[in-house]
């Protein structure tokens, strides 16, 4: 089982990036106004917290931990959505180098946290769904 240390602080930070990133990725995907977005960034920042307390892998109780700590201000919202699928995609690619067997736990781990965003305030929008597809996409 894989733990933070099997991970360069490079590679580290570039799966907390991936993380946080689907998360606000999918919070403003619908253009919601700002009290809903702090609903679905909060019921995602709850998942993270259950994740780092229960999950069984401790790869993934790490950087459910360490996730908050990852957020790349530098990502304008216009260019969200492909930053956000070209980290998924390379923080898989450096999981599936370095941890194998953590990869679906990683997997499982980005579309909690997508789901999680997008079920908190009215449920599942169409926006938010498409957001998740593509997201989905970015991991295989």
């Amino acid at each position: 089982m894989a733990t933070k240390t099997d991970f360069t602080p490079e590679q580290w930070e570039a799966l907390g990036f991936a993380v946080t990133d689907t998360m606000l990725y999918v919070t403003i995907s619908n253009g919601t106004h700002f009290w809903e977005s702090v609903g679905e960034t909060s019921a995602a920042a709850r998942y993270l917290v259950d994740q780092a307390r229960t999950s069984a892998s401790t790869f993934v109780r790490d950087l459910a931990t360490d996730a908050a700590h990852h957020r790349d201000k530098s990502v304008k919202p216009e260019v969200m959505e492909p930053a956000t699928l070209d980290r998924i995609a390379a923080a898989l690619a450096i999981v599936n180098e370095v941890a194998p067997d953590e990869a679906e736990a990683f997997k499982t781990l980005i579309l909690g946290v997508a789901d999680a965003a997008a079920e908190a305030k009215n449920g599942i929008d169409d926006a938010e769904s498409n957001a998740i597809d593509k997201i989905k996409s970015a991991m295989l």
